[in-house]
Parts: structure tokens; C-alpha cells; sequence
């Protein structure tokens, strides 16, 4: 009897144990990469107990049992706290990363997930808050906030983005630059991009390669763009309604789901958005549907899936002449006009992706794709219509065997992409259809497989090589003249990189590398006069040497990115207009892009410091830029010399670039966003006899958010764009030819000062 009385009362303390306290688990990712977390706190509500997360974000803390809150923490991360109610015991948290300690979020920029700070190379990274500064419908402010990137607009149809150079010459679209979206390629198999098929208020992240990025990228000398679509923040549901309307007819209508679980996050998004446009010719319609779901299955297995699907009617305004510009800003190219060019396209994008941990050495991400348009494109010089059609897949594998000595992480993949066009060419009869005069298509395969290491030499050093072979096929069938059908193989390119890394302390990191990339011409390129394939025609090869130094000071509240860097590119690509619509392209060209880059950002003001500003913060962008041709010589379609520049500046490259503003926030809500941007002058032809005027662009936005009822929140803001009224040209067109005798038309006007206004209204279930 004795003994059963014991275990009686025994038994009463472990269930009386077990009815104070209960163990709460879980990961804890970032939001936007979904990479683990390792080293965040968390706590319990009276901090009684505290843990952190392991290497792979996992934690366990026990609640007693009247306690249901947890707070997390983690520098370069918003302070997070989560309701643990009863019956939530396994979470699966997400946390958002603070715009303001860029140098702490974790990046996935060479598949390490380390901080922008640790990581080797020259990396920058825009959050929402960055993104939406502006009005929402560009994303030219905020990629030009970037030192070293460039992103030139006139209308919001035509843009070009450059990164170090890399990328100006483009003649349409964006070329020498990979640009992915959610790890799906947005850069098409020959190496073209297009970026208007993106909704910016449905960009929650941007991470910036800047240089080649070889070791788990393929071709581009210019570097690397990851678009990451937004994700719901950890256990909100809402529904969100926004309108918005600015000058020259802009009109936006916006409504956005998100819905942020342990076991699905889901973003739902519609935009429509209209805009008459500054100049004839200009209107521009858009429509956005977008859907971006993470699904968690299980601890080790996260799925994602995207839908994006858009419209687009633009009419294309056209370049203009010195002369044409300053007598009338406002008007169109007549020949864009009596052509009716324009651009009317439905875009596509559908991806699945998944992320698997097999244990605590092996993960694999891999992602599988489809993107096809259709494009009716009338041009001043022909009518084109388009039917594209893409697939393919990217797989990675990250094994890390946690060796005691040297350890090591190991990261192996590759990525195939392959490309149907349909195209036919007609004569432009005033924006309508004449004759056939091309009937063409295009079967493009891109292929390449990485591999790379990262080793810890010692606690602060860290080596990274990698290396990967790429390749690329045209296969091009014409069916009007069939004796210019072929083949355009490229020989396989390997691309090695080498960093070395030495972390000092929180002020100073130090990194080098050397580098190598190749972009080859796009499918456009490719064709001699005759329009036959050209057969010597081979890609760009550049070599990369960079320094740069990352760190805090001032007590982490100046943060600062400093790099230094020279590119040698050989077998540049050099166009020749033959005539209107037909260029030919050759390897005569060889540049020296020798630069420096300092991006600065101080917090003078937090919401730490209890002051009615609860932020402060002024930043600045600053690029020098010593672009040169080394041997520069064009040639006419007899493949003779026809002009020699060796040693002129490179065309469209200004010399200095400053991008400063301040970041305002005060604790009732109220909020200011101000830019000042200055570009220097610029050549507009490779001889450096014209050139582009420098201007400068003050831009500001202020506004008011609150929460004015327990589920309701509101933002009501307003801002003002180009406020000096500056005249000037953003998008150029380089070397630019004079036809029927008149002057070349290099320009296309930008907005002068122009205003917008905007409300959003959320509902928080």
C-alpha cells in the first residue's frame, strides 16, 4: 500500500508538472530567401527563459502556462512577437528583414546564406520599403539608388538597365545581365530580358551581383539580378485595397490578399494601372495578376509555386533630335507615329519550386518553369509578331560534411533552359500588316552546371572557388529563305572565381576576388547582312579583379560598402547600321572598366532612442566610373575597318553618378522619403563628338500610416517628382544614325515635375 500511495503522488507531480509548463518548437526562417536563421533569441514574454536557434533555425522553448507570447529577435531582422496559443506548439516563422541594417540580412546571393557583410563580392540588397519610395510604377529610383547600376527610362515601355557598364549598348530590352524572379530565369535563352512584365508592388526583395557571377550563375559579364516576389508577414491575414493617380493620367487600382501561416503563406495581388503619358504617342496600359504560395509540409520540405500573368498596350513615342527636343519635348518621332509602334503583349510566368533538407549535411533546392508570350510589336521599319515559349529547371545541392578541420561547404547544380519562337515580319502599312517579308524560328538551348566551395581557413577567413561550364545553341529555321537556316553553336565557356574574405571586426571586412564571365550575342545578333547566320561571330569574355571593404562604425549606426574594381573585357561586340533595321554586330572591341563604388547609410535617429523621430536616416551612393576603349574599331559589312576609337570614353557611361536622400519616420506615423540624384555628362556615339547633358532629379513623398481601429489600418501619402523642372533626356539611344538627312535622334524626354497621390486601406482578420 505504501508503495502505491508513492507512485500515486508521483504521478500527480508529473501531471501537475505537465500542466505548468509545455515546450514550444520550431524553425525560424527569412522571409523573403526562406533560408534558416541561426542565432536568433528567442524568449519568453518575461524573458524567464531565452534559447536560440541551431544551424538549421530550429529552437525549443517552454511556456508556462498562463505565458502565450514568445518575442524574437535577430539583428538585421524586424523584432517579431508571436501568439502561442494551446494548440500551437510546431511554428514556422518567418521573419522580415529591416531595411535599415542591410549589412546584417542574410542573403542567398552564391547560395551561402551569409550576410551581406560576410559575403565576398559586390552585393546590395533593396527590401519594399526601398522598392516603394516612388509612386509604385518604376523601379528606376530604387536600382539607381545602387552605386554601380544604372536603370535609364523615358516612358514606362522603354528602359534599359546596366550594371558597371555592362549592358548600355544594348539596342532593346536588358542584355549581359541574368535576371531571375523567385530563382525562375526572367532572361530568356539568348541572353535578352524584359522587366514590364513585373508588377513593382509585387516586389518584396531585390539582391544585386554586381561583376560576373560565374560560380552558381551562367552567362552575363554584368553581374546578376534576383527579383523575389513578397511574402505575407508571419501569422497576418489581411486584405489590402489601394488607388493611386498622378499626373498625365496615371491611374493605378490595386487589391492584395496575404495570408501568413505555419503551414501555407499566400500572396494574391491585381493591379491595374493606366497612364496617358508626357508625350504623343505615349499611352500605356498594364494588368497584373500574380500569386506567390509556400507551402511547409514538414520541417524538412518547403514547396513554392508562381503565377504570373500580365497585359501590356504601350505605344512607343520614339527618340527625338537635339533640335526636335528643345523645340517641342512633348512630341513623337512622325515615323512612330504614322507606323503606330507600339508593343501588345500578354506575359506568363508559371514555376514550382521546392527546398528539401535530406539531414543535417545534404539540402537541395530545385525549381522547374514555364514562360511563353505572345507580341504584336509594329516598328517604324516593320511589323513583327512574336509567339515564345520557354521550359526548364534549376537544381541545386549544398552538402556540408562538417569537417573539423578546413570545413567546408560544398555546393553543386545546374540549369537548363530551352526556347521556341515563332516570328514573322511584315511590312508596316501605318500600324498594319502588309506583305510577309520573314517568316523565322528559333530554337534556343542554354545549358550550365556550377560548382563551388567555401572553406573556413580560419574563425575570421574564408576561400571560395568555383567554376562553371556553359553552353549555348541556336538553331535557327527560315522558312522564306531557307539557305538561312543554321546552326550556332557556341563553344563551352568555363568560369572560374576566386574570393578570399577576412573578417577584422564589426567595422571592417575585407574581400577580394578574380572573376570571369562571358555573355554571347542574343539571337538578334547573330546575322550577317544578308541575314544569314554569321559564323565567327563568338561571345564577350571579361575578368574581374575587385576589393571591397563592409562594415559598421559609430556605434553600427554607419554602416558602409566600399568596392574597388577593374574589368577587362575582350571581344566586345560592336554594332554597325547598315540601314534602317538591319545592324550587324563583330568581336572588334576590347574596354577597360576601372571604377570605385561607396554606399553609405547612418541611423542618426531609431526607435530605440525614445525621440518623436523614430527614424533617421540619411544615405548616399557615389560611382566613379573610367570606362575606356582599349581597341575599338567598327566595321562596315565587308567586314572593313570603317572608324577607329581606341582610347575614347565609353559610349553612354557617365564619369560620376550621386545618389543621396533621407529616410524620415516619427512614432505618430508620419513619414518623408527625399532623393537627389545627379548624373554627369555622357558620349552618345563611340567617337565622343556628342554627348548627353548632366542633370540632376529631386524627388520627394511624404505621407501618414496608422492603425485607426483594432483591424483597420490606413496610409494616405503624396509626392512630387523632378521638382527643379529639370529638362532632360534619361533614356538615350547610342549611336544613333541620321537618315534622309537629318540630325541623329539620340533623345528621348523624361517627365518634367509631376506629382501623385495615393491611399490604402487594410483590413486585418
Amino acid at each position: 500500500m505504501k508503495y502505491l500511495l508513492i507512485a500515486f503522488f508521483a504521478m500527480a507531480i508529473i501531471r501537475c508538472a505537465d500542466a505548468q509548463t509545455r515546450v514550444i518548437k520550431g524553425h525560424i526562417y527569412d522571409l523573403q530567401g526562406n533560408q534558416p536563421l541561426m542565432g536568433a533569441t528567442v524568449a519568453s514574454a518575461n524573458s524567464q527563459t531565452i534559447t536560440k536557434t541551431n544551424t538549421d533555425g530550429y529552437f525549443e522553448l517552454p511556456l508556462g502556462p498562463s505565458e502565450e507570447d514568445v518575442h524574437i529577435s535577430m539583428l538585421g531582422y524586424k523584432k517579431q512577437i508571436v501568439s502561442c496559443a494551446q494548440h500551437k506548439i510546431n511554428l514556422h516563422i518567418q521573419l522580415e528583414p529591416d531595411p535599415v541594417s542591410l549589412n546584417e540580412v542574410r542573403i542567398s546571393a552564391y547560395g551561402i546564406h551569409k550576410t551581406t557583410k560576410e559575403t565576398a563580392g559586390s552585393i546590395a540588397i533593396l527590401h519594399t520599403a526601398q522598392i516603394q519610395q516612388g509612386n509604385g510604377t518604376s523601379l528606376q529610383s530604387a536600382l539607381n539608388s545602387v552605386p554601380g547600376v544604372n536603370m535609364d527610362q523615358s516612358t514606362l515601355s522603354e528602359s534599359r538597365i546596366s550594371i558597371r557598364g555592362n549592358g548600355t549598348r544594348a539596342q532593346w530590352g536588358i542584355r549581359n545581365i541574368k535576371i531571375y524572379m523567385n530563382d525562375i530565369p526572367v532572361t530568356e535563352a539568348d541572353g535578352t530580358s524584359r522587366i514590364e512584365a513585373l508588377d513593382v508592388n509585387d516586389i518584396g526583395q531585390v539582391e544585386i551581383i554586381k561583376g560576373p557571377a560565374s560560380s552558381i550563375y551562367g552567362a552575363g559579364t554584368g553581374g546578376v539580378i534576383n527579383f523575389r516576389m513578397q511574402r505575407s508577414p508571419y501569422a497576418e491575414q489581411s486584405m489590402e485595397l489601394s488607388s493611386l493617380v498622378g499626373s498625365y493620367g496615371l491611374t493605378r487600382l490595386a487589391a492584395t490578399y496575404r495570408n501568413g501561416g505555419d503551414k501555407i503563406n499566400s500572396y494574391l495581388s491585381y493591379g491595374w494601372q493606366q497612364f496617358d503619358g508626357y508625350r504623343a504617342h505615349n499611352n500605356d496600359m498594364r494588368r497584373f495578376i500574380a500569386g506567390n504560395f509556400q507551402f511547409f509540409p514538414s520541417k524538412n520540405r518547403t514547396v513554392t509555386l508562381l503565377v504570373n500573368r500580365t497585359t501590356q498596350h504601350t505605344q512607343i513615342p520614339g527618340a527625338l533630335s537635339r533640335e526636335q527636343m528643345e523645340a517641342d519635348p512633348r512630341q513623337a518621332s512622325a515615323s512612330n507615329v504614322e507606323k503606330q509602334a507600339g508593343r501588345y503583349q500578354n506575359w506568363t510566368r508559371i514555376g514550382a519550386g521546392q527546398q528539401y533538407q535530406f539531414n543535417d549535411q545534404l539540402t537541395n533546392s530545385s525549381s522547374i518553369f514555364t514562360y511563353f508570350y505572345d507580341l504584336d510589336h509594329p516598328l517604324a521599319y516593320a511589323y513583327i509578331r512574336n509567339y515564345y515559349q520557354s521550359y526548364g529547371g534549376r537544381t541545386r545541392f549544398t552538402y556540408n560534411p562538417h569537417f573539423s578541420v578546413l570545413p567546408t561547404v560544398f555546393t553543386v547544380g545546374g540549369e537548363f533552359n530551352q526556347a521556341n519562337t515563332k516570328g514573322s515580319q511584315y511590312v508596316n502599312e501605318k500600324g498594319k500588316e502588309g506583305a510577309l517579308n520573314g517568316n523565322t524560328d528559333y530554337k534556343n538551348t542554354l545549358y550550365s552546371i556550377f560548382y563551388q566551395s567555401e572553406t573556413n581557413i580560419t574563425a575570421r577567413t574564408t576561400l571560395a572557388l568555383g567554376v562553371s561550364l556553359n553552353g549555348l545553341t541556336y538553331d535557327v529555321h527560315d522558312y522564306l529563305l531557307p539557305e538561312r537556316s543554321g546552326v550556332k553553336k557556341f563553344r563551352t565557356q568555363a568560369s572560374p572565381r576566386v574570393a578570399l574574405s577576412h573578417h577584422f571586426s564589426e567595422w571592417l571586412s575585407l574581400h577580394a576576388s578574380v572573376s570571369s564571365g562571358f555573355s554571347p550575342p542574343t539571337g538578334s545578333e547573330i546575322k550577317n547582312v544578308d541575314g544569314s547566320i554569321n559564323p565567327t561571330l563568338q561571345a564577350e569574355k571579361g575578368i574581374n579583379y575587385e576589393l571591397n571593404a563592409k562594415g559598421n562604425i559609430l556605434k553600427s549606426r554607419l554602416s558602409y560598402d566600399l568596392a574597388l574594381f577593374k574589368m577587362d573585357v575582350k571581344g566586345e561586340l560592336i554594332a554597325q547600321s547598315v540601314q534602317q533595321g538591319i545592324t550587324v554586330y563583330n568581336n572588334a572591341g576590347r574596354t577597360s572598366h576601372n571604377g570605385a563604388e561607396l554606399s553609405l547609410s547612418y541611423v542618426a535617429l531609431q526607435e530605440s532612442d525614445g525621440n518623436w523621430v523614430s527614424l533617421l536616416r540619411p544615405y548616399a551612393a557615389l560611382t566613379y566610373s573610367h570606362f575606356r576603349y582599349d581597341d575599338y574599331k567598327t566595321r562596315d559589312s565587308d567586314g572593313q575597318v570603317s572608324a577607329i576609337y581606341d582610347g575614347n570614353n565609353l559610349v553612354g557611361i557617365s564619369p560620376w553618378v550621386v545618389n543621396t536622400g533621407v529616410n524620415v519616420e516619427t512614432r505618430e506615423g508620419i513619414f518623408l522619403n527625399g532623393s537627389y540624384f545627379f548624373r554627369d555628362r555622357l558620349p552618345l556615339d563611340d567617337a565622343n563628338t556628342a554627348y548627353n547633358a548632366s542633370y540632376q532629379v529631386v524627388n520627394a513623398k511624404v505621407g501618414y500610416k496608422k492603425t485607426i481601429a483594432e483591424h483597420l489600418g490606413l496610409s494616405i501619402y503624396a509626392g512630387l517628382d523632378n521638382i527643379t523642372n529639370e529638362r532632360y533626356s534619361s533614356l538615350t539611344a547610342l549611336n544613333a544614325v541620321a537618315y534622309g538627312g537629318g540630325s541623329p535622334a539620340y533623345f528621348q524626354p523624361a517627365l518634367p515635375r509631376n506629382g501623385y497621390g495615393g491611399l490604402q486601406i487594410k483590413y486585418i482578420f
